[in-house]
């Protein structure tokens, strides 16, 4: 695995994304403005050509008038191409369901190693003030050292479990950034290459070329975020991967007996004893 991604190359990615899919939304409209004027530019050559000048302006007139009952094959088209956008949408719905998840999971990830460097004062701490090695001996302290020993283990265990979830969680954020990678890349190509397919489109007379580059264009993006829809399937199995080595890393771990701390004091011996067997100062 590459180096994780940060939080801000994360929202990056993710927030192109985000700008493309509303671009890709506002498309049925601009299809809409552009097979308008292609109706427009069309009547008006019509009406040129017989007319001149006058039959010109007349037929911009009445292709203005008449643009929203086009029928035939501007219009039908036209609504093909708006049903295409569609579908381009829906296909790219598991992909904006997505979209919060990645981010969740890497600022997570990223707790758990703060979680890990509180661990390690703790345990520093311990270390330096928690031997009482050279000023208590007996049975005691035997069954405190044990107690202590043991804690020191658990931290140990803990800061482990903290590593694995980190790497595990990063691990399923930096699939998403690949992922996210190839779709916006793959998108922002598309929308290009779409605004001058509409722009012909627009002109009347290259409309019939703009109208297949158009459909081409969405054939292409549908079949590609079909493939994205797999990818995203190969992306949630290697999170499930993850997820069952965190689960592995946290069930009964060493040190956590029955998944819980261990207490920080032995219960063998009565502190209040007076038994010098127990409590010997060296």
């Amino acid at each position: 695995m590459g180096a994780t991604k940060t939080i801000d190359e994360l929202n990056d990615v993710l927030g192109q994304f985000s700008n493309q899919i509303e671009q890709i939304r506002t498309q049925p409209a601009e299809v809409e403005k552009k097979f308008n004027q292609a109706a427009i530019a069309m009547s008006a050559a019509e009406g040129g050509s017989v007319f001149g000048i006058i039959g010109a302006a007349v037929g911009a007139a009445y292709g203005s008038m008449t643009e929203d009952d086009m029928t035939g094959y501007l219009q039908d088209h036209k609504e093909e191409i708006k049903k295409k956008i569609q579908e381009l949408l829906e296909k790219l719905q598991n992909a904006v369901d997505g979209l919060k998840a990645p981010v969740a999971f890497l600022q997570t990830s990223e707790d758990w190693l703060k979680l890990k460097s509180k661990i390690g004062e703790a345990q520093n701490n311990e270390l330096v003030n928690g031997s009482l090695t050279g000023y208590w001996a007996g049975a005691a302290a035997l069954k405190y050292t044990a107690a202590r020993t043991l804690q020191d283990a658990t931290m140990d265990t803990a800061k482990s479990i903290c590593d694995k979830l980190n790497e595990s969680l990063a691990a399923v954020s930096n699939s998403a950034w690949d992922f996210y990678s190839v779709i916006v890349k793959d998108i922002a190509g598309f929308l290009v290459d779409f605004a001058a397919a509409l722009g012909k489109i627009a002109t009347g007379v290259a409309a019939p070329f703009g109208i297949s580059d158009a459909i081409d264009l969405l054939a292409k993006i549908i079949k590609n975020a079909i493939d994205y829809s797999k990818k995203l399937g190969d992306a949630l199995i290697a999170e499930r991967q993850n997820i069952n080595k965190i689960t592995s890393a946290t069930d009964n771990a060493k040190g956590f007996k029955n998944d819980r701390w261990p207490v920080s004091r032995s219960d063998a011996f009565n502190i209040n004893s007076t038994n010098s067997a127990e409590w010997q100062a060296t």
